[in-house]
């Protein structure tokens, strides 16, 4: 069993939420429904075992007339059509509560279109502002340095990486041409030549590829407090005041 402490909107301390194990569940007594059959208030159970309640369910049409109704639980929330069969609803393996697949606002960020086309411009002119400019148009300073802090993340200077990889390698320049090259250089090292500027060259290299950081290991810890208000169905997700307090430590790997 574990908490989830959720601060729901015009409440002055956090609502504490319990999620248990099936068997922690059933050895303390409550009563679950299959989470497609729960209504607000119900302890249900997920596809994978984990069981909690329901804070809100709502009814609703889409575009389309067609019937769905939206659940929220206290680690995340889904959409599901009655007519149709639903994905595996899971909860292990969860990163935050305010995204429905559980990843990360900037891993989802990452498969959008817009974050695709930013990392493509970044990479070829790593200006944030011509890139935010060429890719957004002109926004204002509030978003533009959203916009920003976004593209420090490490999640985004890998999207960069592989954009300037697809282009290295489109110029032959791939990761065992830098190899060769740090072959060559030695080779001339060990004559004795000037090898200087090659080696600069090959540092470049390295860095463009990002493999000076494929040996290293990144441990991540966060610490995550999150003010939810959730407003359906006009207005479905408003923005959620998200505090992450992360520490990150590298080790090197053959360092154990």
């Amino acid at each position: 069993m574990y908490t989830i402490d959720i601060k729901h909107r015009g409440d002055t301390e956090p609502t504490i939420y319990k999620v248990y194990k099936k068997d922690e569940a059933e050895k303390e007594g409550i009563l679950y429904k299959y989470w497609r059959d729960a209504e607000s208030g119900d302890w249900c159970v997920s596809d994978d075992d984990y069981v909690s309640q329901v804070i809100s369910r709502r009814d609703y049409q889409d575009n389309a007339g067609r019937e769905n109704i939206y659940l929220r639980f206290p680690w995340g929330y889904t959409f599901y059509c009655p007519k149709y069969k639903s994905k595996p609803l899971k909860v292990a393996g969860r990163k935050t509560n305010v995204t429905q697949t559980g990843q990360t606002y900037i891993k989802v960020q990452s498969k959008q279109n817009k974050m695709k086309s930013l990392a493509m411009m970044f990479a070829m002119k790593p200006d944030f502002d011509l890139a935010i400019e060429w890719v957004l148009g002109d926004v204002n300073d509030s978003k533009k340095r959203k916009w920003k802090r976004t593209m420090r993340t490490e999640t985004f200077k890998g999207m960069v990486r592989e954009e300037l990889g697809k282009r290295l390698t489109d110029h032959g320049l791939n990761e065992d041409y830098t190899l060769e090259l740090l072959k060559e250089a030695i080779g001339l090292a060990q004559s004795k030549k000037d090898v200087t500027n090659l080696l600069k060259a090959v540092e470049n290299l390295q860095d463009m590829h990002g493999m000076k950081d494929k040996h290293l290991v990144k441990t991540v810890d966060k610490l995550e407090g999150t003010a939810t208000t959730i407003s359906l169905i006009d207005e479905l997700v408003k923005e959620e005041k998200h505090l992450i307090a992360q520490r990150t430590t590298i080790e090197t790997k053959g360092d154990e």
